[in-house]
């Protein structure tokens, strides 16, 4: 009986040291830590500099060429002529007959810029000043124009102005008395369609002086005709 009980105590105490052998917690297996990896920072971006933005400039608001307006001009007249030119001062006058403007007219004289406007007293008649003195300038080419510019031309002609120093006088009949109770004689004639004139002057003591810018040659003598200077 007693060794009975001792092997159960016996068999006992296996038991539970197959128990305990069943039951025990393994160690764990040590896993190596690694070290941690370096982490890149990124390099900061390069940052472009704020792009200029061009501020719209003004462009200067263009002043409008005034509009040049033609002044009427309805041409003219057949008899149209130039009296006679003269210096005043500094200007030079030139006046012609039967011109019938109405409102001021622009002109040329050869190179000379002229302004033409009606005579006040006498409307069919017109009177152009240049703002400089001429003088030897006998036979010039007026061209004539509606415009300030001088762009459109509207009559052109030639005309003998008498602006030379073309007088001769006369010293055959010289007396005390010279120079005094003048009057004098002119003559417009008519050369190969030309108007040239002639004028011869007189005093006290006889024939005193003249002048005329008479053709050397010419084709034909046409006669007599109204005064052309």
């Amino acid at each position: 009986m007693r060794k009975i009980a001792v092997m159960l105590l016996m068999l006992l105490l296996a038991e539970i040291a197959l128990s305990a052998c069943s039951t025990a917690t393994p160690n764990p297996t040590s896993t190596p830590t690694l070290a941690p990896s370096p982490t890149l920072t990124p390099l900061p971006s390069q940052t472009q500099p704020p792009t200029a933005t061009p501020t719209p400039t003004e462009a200067p608001t263009p002043t409008p060429t005034p509009t040049q307006t033609d002044v009427p001009f309805a041409g003219f007249p057949k008899d149209f002529r130039l009296y006679r030119a003269w210096n005043n001062g500094d200007e030079t006058y030139f006046y012609f007959f039967q011109a019938n403007i109405i409102d001021k007219l622009y002109a040329k004289a050869d190179d000379y810029d002229l302004v033409c406007n009606p005579d006040p007293l006498y409307p069919h008649h017109m009177q152009c000043v240049a703002e400089t003195k001429i003088f030897g300038e006998d036979e010039m080419t007026f061209t004539f124009y509606t415009d300030e510019a001088r762009q459109h031309p509207v009559f052109s002609q030639v005309f003998h102005t008498g602006l030379v120093n073309d007088i001769i006088y006369h010293h055959a009949n010289d007396c005390p008395d010279r120079g005094k109770d003048v009057y004098c004689e002119s003559e417009y004639r008519l050369y190969d369609g030309r108007c040239y004139y002639a004028h011869t002057c007189y005093d006290a003591c006889g024939l005193y002086y003249s002048r005329d810018n008479l053709p050397e040659v010419w084709n034909e003598f046409q006669g007599y005709t109204v005064p052309c200077n």
